[in-house]
């Protein structure tokens, strides 16, 4: 068997990346214009606002400060970003049963894999598939059929969490596919209303329901 894992949202919640970034941003804006909006960034996350558009609205005299450099430091920045105590329990399993682990997820490769650096992973995942490094995103076939190359006889589990898109191709695949639930912070909300074919084998509501 080879476990192989989605990485935002599954590995760990996305929305502590973004409030990461948030903190990252505002330093850098308080460093450069002796601006400080820490008092903003809870409010940003919970309303779903643009930290940069919360920038522009409290200090519009701050016109060099661009969407470009925003964005930048958005996605460029070293995460603080931890697995979760189910997650690095889990982790430790699968190591410990002797099995391997790779991820699968969209995105940039930077951001991605700053993110598997922060989370203290890069040095025992075994393959890292971003789609900005290879042309292609989830649902599309062509990253899962990479391990399926790689390990031609192997079973694989796959665990995400964002019905739209994660479960199609390992369901085709004839892999196992395991979603977990929403505890409420996902940020892209999941759909169990689909057709059958993207809907995951199995629902589980968190990594301490896994078994190896």
């Amino acid at each position: 068997t080879h476990i192989v894992f989605d990485l935002d949202d599954t590995l760990y919640k996305e929305i502590d990346f973004v409030k990461s970034s948030y903190i990252y941003i505002n330093n850098f804006i308080n460093k450069r214009y002796k601006i400080d909006l820490s008092s903003e960034i809870e409010s940003c996350l919970k309303h779903k606002i643009s930290f940069y558009d919360c920038v522009k609205i409290k200090f519009p005299e701050v016109k060099d400060f661009t969407l470009q450099k925003y964005l930048e430091l958005y996605r460029f920045h070293c995460p603080s970003i931890s697995l979760s105590a189910d997650v690095s329990a889990f982790i430790s399993k699968i190591l410990e049963f002797n099995l391997e682990f790779s991820i699968i997820t969209d995105g940039r490769s930077i951001s991605q894999r700053n993110k598997i650096e922060s989370l203290g992973i890069s040095q025992i995942v075994k393959n890292v598939i971003v789609s900005e490094e290879t042309g292609y995103e989830k649902p599309h076939l062509n990253n899962f059929k990479l391990l399926n190359e790689i390990y031609p006889d192997k079973n694989f589990v796959y665990i995400a969490d964002n019905t739209s898109k994660d479960f199609l191709a390992p369901n085709i695949l004839k892999w196992d596919s395991i979603c977990i639930l929403d505890n409420g912070q996902n940020i892209h909300k999941q759909n169990f209303a689909l057709e059958k074919k993207f809907m995951p084998k199995k629902i589980i509501e968190s990594f301490k329901e896994l078994m190896l």
